[in-house]
């Protein structure tokens, strides 16, 4: 329920769009990815939430989690199959250019939050982003994500989110960094 949440609310998403032209194989690759991810990488992390309606979602990847174990890689790439492919060079050069800008310091990644279009702007992305940054907080690291969209830089700021740099993939899509220091 959450993971088709996620899909339905990333199925304009820039990258996504970029990596996968057509809207009805990008929602089937969507789904059984976001599926996949929350199954079989965030659960045994204890570190995805969704609102009681299974209205949206999200996932974040504690200090020191965000390296997958084998089987957690593979099923992610399964469930880019067989539709993604031929997007697989485009995939890689993603995941390296974020990955090349991540900080060094020990912080909670936010990897997705997204809400079904249905349920936005009725405060559902408010409470799902707050469990992160309050385990954050426990933990006293920062936080961590970057966003495809210059629009939602003002809701991030809203939690304590610094704009830190913003990237060209490919030069086609932009990605703007975000931190949010240590909160006391």
């Amino acid at each position: 329920m959450a993971a088709d949440a996620a899909a339905r609310g990333f199925q304009d998403n820039e990258v996504w769009v970029w990596l996968l032209p057509n809207a009805r194989t990008r929602a089937r690759v969507e789904r059984r990815t976001y599926r996949s991810q929350v199954k079989r990488i965030f659960v045994s992390r204890k570190s995805g939430w969704t609102t009681r309606e299974g209205t949206g979602t999200a996932l974040w990847f504690p200090p020191g989690t965000e390296k997958m174990r084998l089987s957690e890689s593979l099923a992610e790439a399964a469930a880019f199959m067989p539709e993604g492919l031929t997007r697989m060079g485009k995939a890689r050069r993603l995941e390296a250019a974020m990955n090349s800008h991540k900080p060094n310091e020990p912080h909670w990644y936010l990897s997705l939050l997204s809400v079904e279009p249905d349920s936005q702007g009725k405060g559902h992305g408010s409470a799902l982003i707050k469990p992160g940054l309050e385990a954050a907080d426990r933990q006293g690291t920062g936080a961590y994500l970057e966003t495809q969209r210059e629009s939602n830089i003002g809701f991030y700021e809203n939690f304590g989110f610094e704009l830190t740099g913003k990237i060209w993939i490919d030069d086609e899509i932009p990605l703007w960094l975000m931190w949010r220091p240590p909160q006391p």
